[in-house]
């Protein structure tokens, strides 16, 4: 598989709420679906990243 990596982005705004949630669904016996959400919420900064992926063994 591929490397991971990281990417930096815009620091924590002062009096921010930090909101992460996700999921993963197994679609079958060799494959998951992931779904996922991160969020910076401040009256001044509102930041927000999805994420999904596909993993399937074999």
């Amino acid at each position: 598989g591929a490397n991971p990596f990281s990417v930096a982005g815009i620091p924590v705004a002062r009096n921010a709420a930090l909101v992460e949630a996700g999921l993963d669904l197994a679609i079958s016996r060799n494959a998951t679906l992931g779904l996922s959400y991160a969020g910076q919420l401040a009256s001044d900064v509102q930041d927000h990243a999805f994420k999904g992926n596909l993993e399937v063994r074999f």
